[in-house]
């Protein structure tokens, strides 16, 4: 008689996780969740931004550009303030020759040059920040586009920005190098066309 209650408890526990598993995976959440661990399409994908800007091929080229025109400016600061220094020195070494008239000339002259620099260096930080906008913006467009792309052939149902309030993410969600295989694709045949 025991065995036989035995035998029933397991067969309606069977049971019971069996039916339990059939309603979770019929639910629409679930039933999208398994989908896509699955067949990673459909449900809900995240990138990651950023990480696409810095291992993209057009990332890096933008990047690269960024650091060549800081780069040159900062070589062109440098050589106007030694410009500068070099006039200090010379007026210092010059001070107990020179007459009051020339000493004065002198110190507007390195006064002038010292707000020439002050308006170089912030022109030229005001022209980088509007190209690294300027860059950043066009990445982002692209990289709308290529994620619509791939969101529609692949089915999601939402692909969300991983940079954006996301606390954690399975990475098997995560499309960050299909977007960048697809990106460098994208930059190289506009390469080939220029």
């Amino acid at each position: 008689m025991m065995r036989i209650m035995e035998s029933k408890c397991k067969f309606f526990v069977s049971l019971a996780v069996i039916a339990t598993g059939v309603i979770f995976s019929a639910h629409p959440l679930f039933a999208a969740q398994s989908q896509l661990k699955a067949t990673n399409t459909g449900g809900v994908a995240y990138i990651d931004s950023q990480r696409v800007v810095d291992e993209s091929k057009a990332g890096r080229a933008s990047l690269k550009e960024l650091e060549d025109f800081k780069k040159k400016n900062e070589e062109e600061l440098a050589k106007r303030d030694r410009e500068i220094k070099e006039l200090e020195d010379e007026l210092q070494k010059q001070k107990m020759a020179l007459s009051a008239e020339a000493q004065n000339k002198k110190e507007e002259t390195i006064r002038r040059k010292g707000i020439e620099l002050k308006r170089f260096k912030e022109d030229k930080e005001q022209e980088l920040k509007e190209l690294y906008f300027k860059h950043l913006n066009k990445i982002k467009e692209e990289i709308i586009q290529i994620v619509r792309k791939i969101g529609q052939e692949k089915g999601y149902t939402m692909i969300v920005n991983k940079d954006e309030s996301i606390i954690y993410a399975d990475p098997n969600y995560d499309i960050t190098s299909l977007v960048i295989e697809e990106y460098d694709k994208s930059f190289i045949s506009k390469g080939a066309q220029k």
